[in-house]
């Protein structure tokens, strides 16, 4: 029984350590090659984890030589455009100017339906107002807004909004992040200090967050938000 444990838990970890070399988190980013391995990896390291008498080692090795092979066509791809294209594919459009190109959608073997339900996840409700939409090689839909149904851009309205960059989490489940703390270029005194004065510990907040326009936002414990000018927007640093 232990045996069954422990070649079960040796295989699972090889097979996420396999899974975070690929680099990717979600299934629709796979690229082709990539999706073919991790079928293939659940299917070689099911064998030796549901018998003791399949070696360990048939397990182990034909997952080696995937990571290998992956590496190697990873490596090539991003060496050579013909034979990333090969592999992976290449985006294709779709859509211009609001116009739908049938010969691209059957090469593709994409029917209408998927096409618009791409073009809703974008948001748009209507072909027509796009202006550009292209198929990615891994088969997720990217689509533009036609420059007559667009928003305006704030550059073009003359309007700066000033710099907005990545908040700052610097307390999470009543926890302080030291690291986000020393990126904010304050300590945690600072942050302490800043909370008493607000009649708060740490340990009353859920969430507090920092902006790039100085602003500390608090999710309490108890339901209520709280806003704070905690910093002179001149003074962000990162």
């Amino acid at each position: 029984m232990f045996t069954l444990f422990f070649r079960g838990a040796i295989l699972y970890i090889a097979m996420i350590i396999t899974m975070r070399a690929l680099g990717k988190r979600q299934l629709g980013e796979f690229q082709p090659y990539e999706l073919a391995m991790t079928i293939l990896l659940a299917d070689v390291i099911s064998a030796p984890m549901e018998s003791v008498a399949t070696p360990l080692m048939h397990g182990l090795l034909p997952v080696a030589a995937m990571f290998t092979v992956h590496g190697i066509i990873s490596l090539a791809s991003m060496k050579w455009d013909r034979f990333r294209a090969i592999v992976s594919g290449k985006p294709t459009v779709v859509v211009t100017r609001g116009k739908i190109d049938q010969r691209e959608l059957d090469r593709l073997c994409l029917s209408l339906s998927d096409l618009l339900e791409g073009l809703r996840g974008a948001g748009f409700m209507n072909p027509s107002e796009v202006g550009t939409a292209v198929v990615e090689a891994n088969g997720s839909i990217s689509a533009f807004a036609d420059g007559s149904t667009r928003s305006p851009r704030n550059s073009e309205m003359n309007i700066d909004p000033g710099y907005e960059g990545l908040p700052l989490m610097l307390v999470t489940d009543g926890k302080i992040q030291p690291g986000n703390l020393a990126r904010s270029g304050q300590d945690e005194a600072w942050l302490r200090n800043l909370l008493s004065s607000e009649g708060h510990r740490p340990e009353d907040i859920y969430l507090a967050v920092l902006d790039t326009q100085g602003v500390l936002t608090l999710q309490l414990r108890r339901g209520d938000t709280v806003r704070i000018q905690a910093m002179d927007p001149s003074k962000v640093v990162w």
